[in-house]
């Protein structure tokens, strides 16, 4: 017997079932609103920053995405970030508060 037919007979093992994750708006972290863009900002660079952060990657993605646009985004970071200095990275990035 081959080794796929052998395997077809067993029948494919099934994965255990993955953790849920907690929701992540019940978070209660530290919100930062990101109003807009300065001429010369650094879109990938923000995104990384975000990520750098603790903000997951499409979150990040759609903030920066969202000001370019001309839209406010919010952003929530997990406890214990220091948004002072994120605060003052995403300025010297070209982000308006």
């Amino acid at each position: 017997m081959s080794i796929l037919s052998e395997f077809m007979a067993r029948g494919a093992q099934q994965a255990n079932e993955r953790a849920q994750s907690p929701d992540r708006s019940m978070s209660h972290g530290p919100v930062v609103v990101l109003k807009g863009w300065r001429k010369g900002m650094d879109k990938a660079a923000v995104t990384l920053l975000l990520r750098n952060s603790g903000v997951p990657l499409a979150e990040a993605h759609d903030a920066t995405n969202s000001i370019l646009r001309d839209e406010p985004a919010s952003v929530r970071f997990p406890d214990g970030t220091d948004v002072e200095v994120i605060r003052r990275d995403l300025e010297q990035l070209g982000v308006v508060l």
